[in-house]
């Protein structure tokens, strides 16, 4: 297990119902292969989230763990957040105030603590708070192994 986790949690995207036969869920649909316009927006509402994993992917070293999570797949983020807390030896009661705040919309959490919340930074701002947020040795052996001019 990395020493290291940042968890980027998916916005939440809008239920399907009253969308037709299959609510635009792929290999479901009874009448012909076919796209629910609001499962295309939020198809593309997710690429900004894309882009800030790709970002802070790039901008930190191989070893720390950069995983996105539904926010609603609380059986495996809210254990993970208790594990990384308490290897990082966070107290019970903050941790139990961010594991309240992990589901939020597009929140960013870092060794099981929420970082950022109510809506996504920019990718170069999710990346500046992520640092800031990591153990710094673990972020300065990344940027000294970064070639010039990247």
């Amino acid at each position: 297990m990395a020493r290291h986790r940042v968890l980027l949690i998916r916005p939440w995207d809008a239920p399907g119902a009253g969308s037709g036969c299959c609510t635009g869920a792929a290999g479901v649909c009874v009448e012909g292969r076919h796209e629910d316009p609001a499962s295309a927006r939020q198809r593309a509402d997710q690429r900004p989230l894309g882009e800030v994993y790709r970002t802070v992917r790039a901008g930190l070293p191989a070893e720390i763990a950069v995983e996105i999570v539904d926010p609603r797949n609380t059986l495996f983020l809210l254990p993970a957040i208790v594990r990384d807390g308490r290897r990082h030896r966070r107290p019970w009661r903050t941790l139990l105030r961010d594991l309240v705040r992990a589901t939020g919309y597009a929140a960013i959490i870092v060794d099981g603590r929420v970082v950022s919340e109510s809506g996504l930074p920019p990718a170069e701002q999710a990346l500046r708070i992520v640092r800031q947020a990591l153990d710094p040795s673990a972020v300065l052996s990344h940027r000294s192994s970064r070639r010039p001019g990247r």
